[in-house]
C-alpha cells in the first residue's frame, strides 16, 4: 500500500470526492477515533436498514422465472414507500384479526343469539347477566333464586345466565360483559378483514417485479453513505478553504490514480506507510494455489499491515492435516467430485471455495493411498499373489505408524512456526530482537541433526558430544546472553530461565495436540469399517432384499461418517493452525480490509 493525502480546495471538493470515486482505488483513512456520525449519515443508513427489510420480505415471494421491471421505469424511493404501506396495514390487520379471533373464541361457548331478543326482555324490566365459573361453584339453588341457565360447559368452565327483575346481588362468578355483535356479525367481520389482507398480499406480491428498482436506489443510498463517510473524514484547514483527505491505494494500481490527479490539478503527496500507521488497509495477494487458503485466514482476521501474512505458510500444512484426518480414498474422490460439479456452477466469489475443497478431496486421496483406506477396506490387510502389492503394503501407514507420524507433522510444524517468526520478525524489526528465536532453532535443529547422524552411524559417540557442546554452547549464548542486546547481562540471563521454561512447557503441549490428527484419522476409519460390517451381517439373505438392505445401510451409514469427518477435519486443522501454528510463528492481527471507496458494486459474502 501507498500512502496518499490530497489537499483540495473547498470548491472542488465536492467534484474531487466523485472523481476520486471514479477512480476506485483509493481507501480513505477515518479519523482516529472512529468516523463521526451526523443526522445526515444516521437517516442514510436508517433508509439502508428499510431497503434490506423490505427486500428480505421480497425475496421470499420471488419466483423462478420472474419478470422485473426496467429500472427507469419507476422511482424507487416512491416504491419502497407504497410496500412499506402495504406491509404496515398487513400488520394492522394482523392485530385485528388476532383480537377478533380472541373475541369469537370468548363468544363462542354462548352461541349465536340474538341481542334484539335480550333487549326485549330488559324492556320488559328483566335483568340478564353472563356469568362463568368453574363448574364445581355452580351453587343448584342459583336455578330457583336468580333463575340461573346453564349455557354451556367448556374445559371445566361453566357459562351461565340469570334472570332477574333489577335486584341486587352477587355470586361467587365472573360478571362477564359480552360483545355487541352476534356471532355472525363477527365472523363476517373476521371473513372482511381476510379479504382485505389477501388483496394487500397480491399488492406485495406484484411488487416483486420492482424489486430491481428497488435495488438501484438503494445502491444510490450505499454511495450517499460512503460519499457521506468520506466527507466526514476530511479535515478542513486554513479557515475551512483547504480540504486535507488521507487514503490508501495499492501499489499496483496507483499509476492510474496518479495520472487522474495531474491531470486535474490535484496536488497530493504519496509515501510509504508509516510502521507505526494502523490505519493501513490490507489486500492480500497470494499465488492462484495459496488464494483459496484465504478464506481459513479470514474465518480468524486478517494479518497487521507491517507484519506477514501467514497464508502461505499455514495453507499447505492445512491441506495435508485435512487429509490426514479425512484419509480415505473413496472419502476423497467424492469430496474432490463436489468441487469439480459445482466449480463453474457458482458465483465467481464461491469458486475459490470449490477450488479448495478440490485441494482437500485431493489431499483426502492422497492420505487415504498413504493410510489404506478404501470406503472402509483397509488395503493392508488384503492377501494377494502380486509381488508388487505386497511389497507396496510396507509403505502404508498403520495406526501405530499414524501416531507418531501425527507427532512427527506436529515437530515439523512447531519447529517451522519458529523459523517464520524468527524471518519474519527480522525483515520488520531487526536481526537483533530475533537472535533469541535463532538460538532456539541451533539447539533444535542441531541437537536432532547431531542426533539423525549418530543413529545412522555417519559419525562416533565422541564426534557427536564435542558436536552437542558446539550446538548448545551457540544456542545458550543465544538464549541467555545475546537475547537482548544492550540490557543488563543478569536480566538476559532471568528472561533467558523463563522463555527455556515457557519453551520447554509450551513446545511439549503443543506438540501433543497434534496427536488430534491421529484420533479423528482413526475414528473415521473404524466407523467406516463397522457400517461395512453391518451391511454386510444385518441385510439377510434374501437375493432382491439383501442387495437392498445392504445398499440403505452402506448409504446411511457413510452418510453419517461423512458428515461428522468433514466436520471434524475442518475444525481440528483449523485449531491447530490458529493456536499452535500462529503462537509459534507469531502471527499479529488487527488488519483492516482494503475497501476502495469506488461505485457501489453488490457484493457477495460467503460469511
Amino acid at each position: 500500500m501507498e500512502k496518499y493525502t490530497f489537499l483540495v480546495y473547498h470548491k472542488e471538493y465536492a467534484a474531487f470526492l466523485e472523481k476520486l470515486r471514479e477512480v476506485g482505488v483509493v481507501h480513505v483513512a477515518q479519523k482516529p477515533g472512529g468516523v463521526y456520525d451526523d443526522d445526515v449519515l444516521r437517516n442514510a443508513m436508517q433508509l439502508v436498514s428499510r431497503f434490506k427489510a423490505v427486500f428480505k420480505v421480497l425475496e421470499k415471494r420471488t419466483a423462478e422465472n420472474q419478470q422485473y421491471v426496467d429500472v427507469a421505469s419507476a422511482d424507487g424511493m416512491h416504491v419502497l414507500e407504497d410496500i412499506e404501506r402495504y406491509l404496515e396495514e398487513q400488520e394492522q390487520l394482523n392485530q385485528q384479526r388476532l383480537i377478533l379471533g380472541k373475541e369469537i373464541e370468548r363468544m363462542t361457548p354462548w352461541g349465536d343469539f340474538s341481542w334484539d331478543r335480550i333487549h326485549q326482555l330488559e324492556n320488559q324490566g328483566m335483568e340478564i347477566r353472563f356469568y362463568g365459573c368453574v363448574s364445581s361453584k355452580f351453587h343448584p339453588d342459583w336455578r330457583k333464586k336468580y333463575h340461573a341457565l346453564e349455557i354451556a360447559t367448556v374445559n371445566s368452565m361453566l357459562y351461565f345466565i340469570t334472570i332477574t327483575q333489577g335486584e341486587s346481588f352477587e355470586l361467587d362468578a365472573d360478571l362477564l360483559k359480552l360483545n355487541t355483535k352476534t356471532m355472525v356479525e363477527l365472523h363476517d367481520e373476521l371473513r372482511l378483514l381476510k379479504e382485505k389482507y389477501q388483496e394487500i398480499e397480491q399488492q406485495v406480491d406484484s411488487s416483486v417485479k420492482y424489486i430491481e428498482v428497488l435495488k438501484a436506489s438503494q445502491h444510490k443510498v450505499f454511495e450517499a453513505v460512503d460519499m457521506r463517510r468520506v466527507e466526514l473524514s476530511t479535515t478542513a484547514h486554513a479557515e475551512n478553504t483547504v480540504m486535507i483527505l488521507e487514503g490508501y491505494a495499492p501499489v499496483g494500481e496507483n499509476q492510474v490514480l496518479q495520472d487522474r490527479l495531474r491531470q486535474d490539478g490535484i496536488f497530493f503527496m504519496n509515501e510509504k506507510p508509516h510502521h507505526e500507521d494502523r490505519r493501513v488497509p490490507v489486500k492480500l495477494k497470494n499465488s492462484k494455489f495459496i488464494t483459496p487458503f484465504e478464506f481459513i485466514g479470514g474465518l480468524y482476521e486478517l494479518p497487521n499491515y507491517h507484519k506477514t501474512d501467514l497464508t502461505p505458510y499455514f495453507g499447505p500444512f492445512y491441506m495435508l492435516f485435512f487429509g490426514f484426518c479425512f484419509a480415505d480414498v473413496a472419502y476423497g474422490v467424492l469430496l474432490a467430485g463436489v468441487g469439480l460439479f459445482f466449480y463453474s456452477r457458482v458465483r465467481k466469489e464461491v469458486q475459490q471455495v470449490m477450488r479448495l475443497i478440490i485441494y482437500l478431496g485431493i489431499s483426502t486421496v492422497f492420505m487415504g493411498i498413504v493410510t489404506g483406506n478404501v470406503g472402509g477396506i483397509e488395503l493392508y490387510k488384503i492377501h494377494t499373489h502380486w509381488a508388487w502389492y505386497e511389497e507396496a503394503k510396507q509403505f502404508i501407514l498403520t495406526p501405530v505408524k499414524l501416531f507418531y507420524a501425527s507427532m512427527i507433522l506436529g515437530v515439523i510444524q512447531v519447529i517451522f512456526g519458529q523459523f517464520v517468526r524468527a524471518t519474519s520478525r527480522m525483515k520488520t524489526d531487526g536481526f537483533v530482537h530475533t537472535i533469541s528465536t535463532w538460538g532456539w532453532l541451533i539447539v533444535v535443529l542441531g541437537s536432532l541433526s547431531i542426533f539423525g547422524l549418530q543413529k545412522t552411524g555417519i559419525i562416533v559417540h565422541a564426534q557427536a558430544k564435542i558436536a552437542y557442546d558446539v550446538v548448545l554452547s551457540i544456542g545458550g549464548l543465544c538464549i541467555f546472553i545475546l537475547n537482548h542486546p544492550g540490557h543488563n547481562i543478569l536480566m538476559n540471563i532471568g528472561e533467558g530461565l523463563w522463555d527455556t521454561y515457557e519453551k520447554a512447557t509450551g513446545w511439549l503441549g503443543d506438540v501433543l495436540s497434534y496427536i488430534r490428527l491421529f484420533a479423528i484419522s482413526v475414528a473415521g476409519a473404524v466407523l467406516a469399517i463397522v457400517f461395512n460390517s453391518l451391511a454386510m451381517t444385518m441385510s439377510g439373505h434374501i437375493p432382491v432384499v439383501s442387495i437392498l438392505a445392504m445398499l440403505l445401510i452402506l448409504v446411511f451409514g457413510h452418510s453419517i461418517n461423512i458428515f461428522m469427518a468433514i466436520l471434524s477435519s475442518f475444525v481440528h486443522p483449523l485449531r491447530l493452525t490458529f493456536v499452535e501454528f500462529y503462537k509459534n510463528a507469531g502471527f499479529v492481527g488487527g488488519g483492516k480490509h482494503y475497501k476502495p471507496f469506488a461505485r457501489y458494486k453488490e457484493e457477495f459474502k460467503i460469511l
